[in-house]
């Protein structure tokens, strides 16, 4: 009688050890991050809403913190903001760097001096190109508190061979695309369609770019009805209409954000992407 005890309590007690490491399997399906409460199960995981990641490159420190301070309370948005130059920034703008970074904002690479990655390993090397763009880049950042783990080619420049080093020190490498390059929305690149892929491709909103905000809103359309993520790209927001190349208006941001909102769709960023694989 107590042998047939003791073997009931050790049956027990390995169907129980094997219900918990399934259960502990399913939870590490789940990724970190806001994004989990879209991840259910009917049967099947379901995908992730559509949505967008906005995203500003260079060093335009103070005009990213007054865009958040503006629509942050609307829309409850967040971007990824592409950094480089880092060494010449005060430190009233690293400050403001982790204060976005705070919020929920992430802060990532751009070079440290913005080279062209393709055209400097031809001349140079990859690995002077790592110790001088790279490397000192991810230190200075770090050190100051700025987890930085993407990066976006500075010019778009970029190919299989700098996506294969880079991807040795980023989760993601971010390229571009451009609309005069297709006639039809579909047909473009900067669509993330929750798949293995590392290196994605972002459509510029500034005013070279020729992309009104009509354009964007077919592209947001798009990805809404595919259940696909938009990456868009712009560099210095500013309060009034924009009049440089590289400028987009707030109000640009704010129609697209108001769209998205609208729609039922989520902001994501680059460090969501990567969880979301």
């Amino acid at each position: 009688m107590f042998m047939l005890r003791y073997l009931c309590v050790a049956v027990f007690a390995v169907l129980a050890t094997v219900s918990c490491k399934k259960q502990d399997l399913n939870l590490h399906l789940t990724k970190p991050g806001k994004v989990e409460s879209d991840h259910e199960v009917s049967g099947r995981w379901r995908l992730p809403k559509s949505g967008v990641v906005l995203s500003f490159d260079d060093r335009s420190v103070n005009e990213w913190f007054e865009l958040n301070k503006l629509i942050a309370s609307e829309y409850n948005w967040k971007a990824t903001f592409f950094v480089n130059r880092f060494s010449s920034l005060s430190s009233d703008k690293i400050e403001k760097l982790r204060s976005l970074q705070s919020y929920g904002h992430e802060i990532a690479g751009h070079g440290l001096n913005h080279l062209d990655a393709v055209k400097y390993i031809q001349e140079n090397g990859s690995k002077d190109y790592i110790d001088k763009e790279i490397t000192p880049m991810l230190q200075l950042m770090r050190s100051n508190r700025l987890w930085v783990v993407n990066f976006a080619y500075p010019f778009g420049s970029r190919n299989a061979s700098t996506d294969s080093l880079l991807l040795k020190y980023f989760h993601i490498v971010r390229g571009t695309t451009y609309s005069s390059k297709v006639t039809d929305v579909k047909d473009l690149k900067c669509y993330y369609s929750f798949d293995q892929n590392r290196v994605v491709y972002g459509l510029g909103i500034d005013e070279i770019y020729n992309n009104p905000v009509s354009y964007i809103q077919s592209v947001l359309r798009y990805a809404k009805e595919n259940n696909k993520i938009v990456i868009l790209y712009a560099h210095k927001p500013v309060p009034v209409a924009a009049s440089g190349e590289y400028q987009t208006s707030y109000l640009k941001v704010q129609e697209i954000c108001k769209y998205v909102k609208e729609n039922g769709m989520r902001f994501y960023n680059m460090r969501d992407l990567y969880r979301l694989r």
